[in-house]
């Protein structure tokens, strides 16, 4: 209702039934669906499409971006995403959870409680951490645990105060690299470079020397506990919805509000919560752990 007339992909996610005509999103923001149809409806002229075929095509190809941006954060890195949960967060993170996750075959969803805020929260409650850096230049025999030890002592100035976690991490190469791979200090760091290394680029040179290049030496005092979910929340679905899936719609449970610790979701199903929606498609369910966040798997 600002004058925009160019579909998005909140108007397609509204035309398809994954966010409610008649009620707000975060901040009181109401969306008009005859709006919404009408941009859909003209894009979709130009192409040739059914105007809801056209909202699947435009919720398509935005999956398609955000597959391969993190394709460029894990395959590319040799690092299997089938490994991994997905963690929906922003908006509309949860609108499209489900779609990435059978894209990228990954197996568990994680939508946090506030996931509409949650680089808020995340600045909140993070550990308050202080890093100190300093180039060392160790390799050969010089790179011993008593070498590493007498570093951190001197970068660090003394014991951490009580209630600080100190961490130490290792940025390591092989002699003639000009990037280096960061290892925490545990162990022995040699193998746990070359194994990073065999992670990350396919292979390991047991035979290469290994050079230790930087240190940091991190203070963390740990940040205040998230209070528990109110058990006051929704339990059950307040209604159902037409939402159209792959092609057909269905009949899809309706979550309102703030979620009970416990309560079960099963797809197709969408959350409508305070600062986000997620949509759980069918062959999806999961549940609400303590402290709110709703926990995805294949059935």
């Amino acid at each position: 209702g600002r004058g925009g007339t160019e579909p998005t992909v909140t108007d397609a996610n509204l035309l398809l039934g994954r966010l409610d005509p008649d009620g707000e999103l975060a901040g009181g923001v109401r969306l008009d669906r005859d709006a919404a149809e009408r941009a859909v409806a003209g894009l979709a002229a130009r192409l040739g499409l059914d105007p809801v075929a056209c909202a699947e095509g435009i919720v398509r190809v935005a999956n398609a971006e955000m597959v391969r941006a993190l394709r460029v954060m894990t395959v590319e890195r040799g690092v299997d995403p089938r490994g991994y949960a997905l963690l929906a967060f922003g908006g509309a993170g949860g609108l499209h959870a489900t779609a990435i996750a059978d894209e990228l075959g990954i197996g568990r969803i994680v939508v946090p409680r506030a996931s509409g805020v949650l680089s808020a929260l995340g600045l909140a409650v993070a550990d308050r951490r202080t890093d100190t850096r300093r180039s060392v230049m160790l390799a050969g025999d010089a790179l011993t645990d008593a070498a590493i030890a007498r570093a951190v002592e001197a970068i660090a100035g003394g014991p951490p105060a009580p209630g600080v976690e100190r961490r130490v991490a290792l940025d390591l190469r092989y002699a003639g690299q000009s990037f280096e791979l960061t290892v925490p200090w545990a162990g022995d760091v040699r193998e746990a470079f070359h194994a990073l290394h065999e992670e990350r680029y396919g292979y390991r040179d047991p035979e290469a020397e290994v050079e230790l290049v930087t240190i940091q030496v991190s203070e963390v005092e740990p940040g205040p506990a998230l209070a528990p979910a109110a058990a006051g929340g929704a339990r059950g679905p307040a209604r159902r919805r037409a939402v159209t899936i792959d092609g057909r719609a269905v009949e899809a449970d309706v979550w309102v509000g703030e979620l009970a610790p416990g309560a079960r979701l099963a797809g197709p199903a969408v959350w409508q919560g305070p600062e986000a929606t997620l949509l759980v498609a069918p062959g999806w369910s999961g549940a609400v752990d303590e402290a709110g966040t709703v926990i995805l798997g294949r059935d």
